[in-house]
């Protein structure tokens, strides 16, 4: 089906590496995340005296976990020299700006004992004195950033435990590193711009490790005051991006405000570059709001859009359009899949522009329209789907376009005449100057990761297509090895944590879809198994759908072990509720509740047809609470299990047969679409136990027969018993005794193995 250079399961993935240390899809597929983080660069300095070097700054602890420390001002602390880099290490990170001498004496010249600086300064000629060669600025910013590289080597280990002993010694190298900052820029007469990239480095690093908010808006409005004094328009909007995140994690709507303004304030001076860069972070941010699809959020993209289509920067509108079907996509709503459709199609309208071609974005294309043939449960679709995403990724393994650590997307904007005083090598983490075409930095999963994604869809297609469980579960077996092994750099304990958090959800996602799938074939064991692995991941998954979805399996579990008791408690838990009906507003249909909430309900109608558990009143109360959700709903399959429900309860007075019927052959129609096996090996046993109960002729065998060899293909051994049971009944009728006696034997072997239960329950 796939080329043969695919890399398939149980295959190593080439050239892994190990790395010592999660932005809008969103929600079901995954998304870019336009996040970008700017930082500044030591440059040369001026040689001034040695002043005072503070304490190392002590946050304030123990942390809560994911917590950020508040560090007190530095001009609190006592002042010493940090003695936590090694002499090597220190010779190895000092600025090629310093001379020779202060590279070869750099310890003499920090030393605070001041008999041991008078005497190396006597033992050396007046000309050659350190003094007149120790540039400070840059040796408190060489220690600043080993302190902060020693912080992030292990940053990635500490955001799976959250040990708080780590914690502490994280940020106090954390707090040393910003006390060193503190330390250069209170020396006189800086350089402007070696005082603002020191500013802007060391606001960064407040704001995106600390919760000192209102220290980090004081560095960046400092900063931009020098550089509104000294014209550094290029590490001005640097500072302006990095004050609307900080002012954002404060107060959305103002930060929204003070964005607004700079966008104004770039088109007027026709700075294209930060014109798209302040709208993808008004995106990013539109994506942390949790509703992806508003207004504005669309708006703004087809901003980016149009003024990337005027200008020619294809690979932008590109990707903007990519971003607003994903936000359709994450909304849910009833023509979401044909704006999905939409938006790929005027992505498509620009394949021949060779600058579109960017691994990154082809995959990403790929994916979201793998997505929509899932979503719109297109089986055929989606098979042709999976082939091209397959082709792509085996020509992948091969590239060296997308190394497979690298998280970031380079999108080429054509260069400004007037860009050079813009964009320099000190916006490079946010706007990246070239030749021909400046970039435009954006986060971006890895190809490791992307991979990972390509896996999971894989196995969601073959599933839909009725392939073969052990084949789809090699796809997120190797899903689940590759995510484990492959952690990319990250640059702050935040970061580190957002990743963590995504590995998690995501292994948390695929463990999921194991357990259903087992729950079908009622392989309780490896059910129980997958429930205990979700519950052992670090960090714990909080999305909140998707921990409605493992609630969801934990009551299947216990349904299909016997435990219904326990099974009825969860499937009658809170977060399964659904509203009346009639509590909508006129003329609105109000929230519609998820589909575990649904299924919940349908799962609870079934429990209560046990002799013991019956409650007829209850049951068709809540089957008329499901059925303005579920008789029209956009997913095929839940419309399929309605009227299976349907059909199958009995009530007081019981259902017309017309009823029945009508409920049995609408089914029967959707699961065929569908091609659900499952489902559909449920509609046929049910009219045959509906329909042909008590019948004796050839249509009542052939019911029977159809029942048990779809059950038989669908492979679950509850319903194998009862197709084979019922089957037994009819050739009994029809005077095949020796038969019957041989299915009915059938039958209570399959049923006594669907009831083993594992261990421990």
């Amino acid at each position: 089906m796939a080329p043969q250079n695919y890399p398939r399961p149980n295959q190593s993935y080439p050239q892994q590496v190990t790395i010592p240390s999660p932005q809008q899809m969103q929600q079901s597929i995954p998304s870019p995340r336009p996040d970008m983080m700017a930082q500044g660069n030591p440059q040369q300095h001026v040689q001034r005296q040695q002043p005072p070097v503070p304490q190392p700054l002590q946050p304030r602890f123990p942390l809560p976990q994911q917590a950020r420390p508040t560090i007190p001002s530095p001009q609190q602390q006592q002042h010493h020299v940090p003695h936590m880099i090694k002499s090597q290490q220190f010779h190895q990170s000092q600025p090629h700006s310093m001379s020779p001498q202060a590279q070869s004496r750099p310890l003499q010249a920090m030393s605070p004992n001041p008999l041991h600086r008078s005497q190396s300064q006597a033992s050396v000629s007046h000309a050659h004195s350190p003094s007149q060669h120790f540039d400070t600025p840059a040796v408190l910013t060489c220690v600043a950033d080993d302190c902060f590289r020693a912080a992030h080597s292990a940053v990635q280990d500490l955001a799976t435990s959250l040990d708080q002993a780590a914690m502490n010694e994280y940020y106090k190298l954390i707090a040393t590193g910003l006390g060193c900052l503190e330390a250069a820029l209170a020396l006189n007469k800086l350089p402007a711009r070696a005082e603002a990239n020191i500013r802007l480095r060391y606001a960064t690093i407040l704001s995106e490790e600390t919760d000192n908010l209102t220290e980090a808006e004081v560095a960046l409005t400092k900063g931009i005051a020098v550089c509104d004094k000294t014209r550094l328009t290029d590490l001005k909007y640097c500072m302006q991006f990095q004050l609307l995140k900080v002012l954002h994690r404060r107060n959305r709507k103002a930060a929204l405000v003070a964005l607004d303004k700079n966008i104004s304030e770039a088109t007027t001076y026709k700075a294209v570059d930060w014109v798209y860069a302040f709208r993808f972070l008004r995106a990013s941010f539109h994506l942390q709001s949790g509703n992806p699809a508003d207004t504005h959020a669309m708006e703004n993209l087809r901003n980016i859009t149009s003024l990337a289509t005027h200008r020619g920067d294809h690979a932008i509108a590109v990707l903007t359009s990519l971003l607003e079907g994903i936000d359709h996509l994450k909304s849910r709503k009833e023509d979401s899949i044909v704006r999905v459709q939409t938006c790929i199609a005027q992505a498509a309208r620009h394949q021949l522009d060779p600058s579109v071609h960017i691994p990154q974005i082809e995959v990403l294309t790929l994916l979201l329209d793998m997505a929509c043939s899932l979503q719109q449960k297109a089986p055929q679709v989606a098979m042709q789907k999976l082939k091209a995403l397959q082709f792509r990724m085996d020509e992948l393994v091969q590239t060296s376009d997308w190394d497979q650590m690298r998280d970031e997307l380079l999108l080429p904007l054509k260069r400004q005449p007037n860009s050079s005083s813009t964009v320099t090598d000190d916006t490079k983490t946010i706007i990246r100057p070239g030749s021909e075409f400046n970039y435009i930095v954006m986060s971006f999963v890895t190809k490791v990761h992307a991979f990972v994604l390509a896996y999971v869809l894989s196995g969601l297609a073959l599933l839909y297509h009725g392939s073969k469980n052990e084949k789809l579960l090699e796809y997120w077996t190797e899903a689940l090895n590759m995510l484990a092994r492959s952690a990319p750099a990250a640059h702050s304990l935040p970061m580190a944590i957002e990743q963590a958090k995504w590995r998690s959800e995501v292994g948390c996602y695929i463990h999921t879809l194991t357990a259903l799938i087992s729950a079908t074939r009622t392989h309780w064991a490896k059910v129980q198994d997958c429930i205990q692995k979700i519950e052992a991941l670090r960090p714990k998954p909080r999305a909140e759908r998707l921990n409605l979805l493992v609630l969801y399996v934990k009551g299947a579990y216990y349904q299909g072990t016997g435990d219904l008791g326990k099974a009825d408690e969860i499937f009658s838990d809170a977060r399964f509720d659904i509203a009346e009906p009639s509590n909508a507003s006129p003329g609105s249909t109000g929230t519609a509740p998820s589909e575990m909430a649904l299924l919940a309900a349908l799962n609870r109608i079934w429990i209560m047809q046990k002799p013991s558990r019956r409650d007829d009143q209850q049951t068709t109360e809540l089957l008329e609470k499901v059925r303005p959700h579920c008789a029209d709903h956009p997913d095929i399959d839940i419309r399929t299990a309605f009227n299976l429900v349907a059909a199958s309860i009995e009530t007081d007075p019981p259902q017309s047969i017309q009823t029945v019927k009508r409920h049995i052959s609408t089914g029967l129609k959707f699961a065929q679409a569908a091609n659900n096996t499952q489902l559909l090996s449920v509609a046929l046993n049910l009219m045959r136990s509906c329909l042909f109960e008590s019948v004796v002729g050839d249509q009542a065998v052939k019911s029977a027969k159809a029942g048990k060899a779809q059950a038989a293909k669908a492979g679950n051994l509850l319903w194998m018993s009862v197709g084979e049971g019922m089957l037994a009944q009819t050739e009994e009728m029809q005077g095949q005794v020796e038969e019957a006696e041989r299915l009915r034997a059938d039958g209570t072997a399959h049923a006594n193995e669907a009831f083993v239960k594992p261990q421990g329950v």
